[in-house]
């Protein structure tokens, strides 16, 4: 009975800040404030633009810009050993370029499940940590089923929202909307975000625990939007793909740009400690 009590317990900690009537009683007293007219960004987002590039070039790439031969086709038939060398060969990559690397692990709060702990290195204030990966849902969009039980849906301040739940439903329409928007044999984003061997080893944002009293804030969301001239050769790494197809049916491109969430560190964060954000923002 008691192990059943705490399993409970577990379930309503990771649950609770999804839950509209308990965010209402606790909004004042944990939300983080930002002014009306005033950017809520910490840094530009030529800035994350220019991370982004920076960091994607180097990983290992199944394609590249003038290649004949989709490597893509040959990566369903890598072995999982393949992959987790691929996987480290890009986590060293990033501590490289970065500096730092993280990683999901225990969770250094009491019932806090899993985290994303700083591996090795140490993180600068104002860089960009991590990503969240999911779905991107728009306001108008249906997501009753995937939302039951989900404690992994994020919301944007347009009230976009980021399904980032890498299990069940959610998995399965976000593998089925990566391969509807597949351009040929080449992937336009990164799935493997919800595979034991990310090939993107930042896109694990949504396990970024809430802070507490005891551990502050040390990483803040940032919305991005990704450019419709982005590196298409890049697109392989943004662990992110619209609910709805992007192209009309005459075929031609909308000028919809593909919502990207990333973690900004809002401090230096040293090496072992855990990251937390803040689940609340309000917006006067």
């Amino acid at each position: 009975m008691l192990k059943i009590y705490h399993k409970i317990k577990q379930k309503w900690f990771q649950y609770r800040y999804r839950f509209v009537p308990w965010i209402a009683l606790n909004l004042n007293r944990s939300a983080k404030t930002v002014d009306k007219g005033h950017s809520d960004k910490l840094i530009p987002d030529e800035v994350v633009h220019g991370s982004l590039v920076n960091l994607f070039s180097r990983f290992h790439q199944f394609y590249q810009p003038g290649q004949r031969v989709c490597l893509e086709t040959a990566y369903r038939a890598l072995t999982d050993r393949d992959l987790a060398h691929i996987a480290r060969h890009n986590l060293q990559v990033t501590r490289d370029q970065l500096g730092f690397t993280i990683e999901r692990g225990p969770s250094t709060v009491p019932h806090g499940g899993t985290g994303v702990l700083v591996t090795s290195g140490h993180v600068p204030r104002g860089t960009v940590v991590c990503f969240y990966p999911g779905t991107v849902y728009y306001p108008h969009e249906a997501i009753l089923f995937q939302s039951i039980g989900n404690t992994f849906i994020f919301r944007c301040i347009d009230g976009v929202l980021v399904d980032g739940n890498d299990r069940s439903l959610s998995k399965m329409i976000f593998k089925s909307c990566s391969q509807r928007d597949r351009q040929g044999p080449f992937d336009t984003c990164d799935w493997s975000w919800m595979t034991d061997y990310p090939q993107n080893p930042l896109a694990i944002g949504q396990y970024v625990n809430n802070h507490n009293k005891e551990f502050p804030a040390n990483v803040a969301y940032q919305e991005y939007d990704v450019p419709v001239d982005f590196p298409f050769h890049l697109k392989q790494f943004i662990p992110n793909v619209f609910y709805s197809s992007h192209i009309m049916e005459d075929h031609t491109a909308l000028e919809r740009r593909l919502r990207m969430v990333v973690l900004v560190a809002v401090r230096d964060i040293k090496p072992g400690e855990e990251l937390f954000s803040s689940y609340f923002t309000i917006v006067h």
